[in-house]
């Protein structure tokens, strides 16, 4: 995380470009990857000992319909995985009616978009605003 850090703060700085922000991403989740045996086993024995090691919320993650850059996603999905949330990432292309469905499925606390073109943002306000109904539903459910 201190790592990426520095990416982010030097790609910020103009001193790292997307190519390489990409590639220590890449990298961060290949070490990620290579981490979550042992991430595992801690929890395991966190468990036993009768510790909470439940997550911290679910979260469905996707970069909406028209869109099939993934990178910023695949890092927020990485660092929320690093903290104790559980990720549904659904990948790239996804429509509105399909992320909907995931996140009820799921019973998912926090629906993540992402997208980078233009375009993209017209998408996530559609999804945004389809989610309304769902909110007023799952709020009128927690009152009865």
């Amino acid at each position: 995380m201190d790592g990426m850090n520095i990416v982010g703060d030097l790609f910020r700085a103009g001193k790292m470009f997307l190519p390489q922000v990409v590639k220590s991403a890449r990298v961060m989740k290949q070490a990620v990857a290579h981490l979550i045996p042992y991430i595992e086993k801690a929890k395991k024995r966190m468990a036993d000992a009768g510790e909470d090691v439940r997550p911290k919320g679910k979260i469905v993650i996707a970069t909406v319909k028209g869109d099939v850059h993934d990178i910023g996603k695949n890092i927020v999905s990485v660092v929320l995985q690093c903290n104790n949330f559980e990720v549904v990432n659904m990948g790239v292309m996804v429509p509105c009616a399909t992320i909907l469905a995931m996140a009820k499925e799921q019973g998912a606390d926090i629906i993540g978009l992402s997208g980078l073109i233009t375009p993209s943002l017209e998408e996530m306000a559609y999804v945004a605003s389809e989610m309304q109904p769902m909110i007023i539903s799952a709020a009128s459910k927690r009152r009865c």
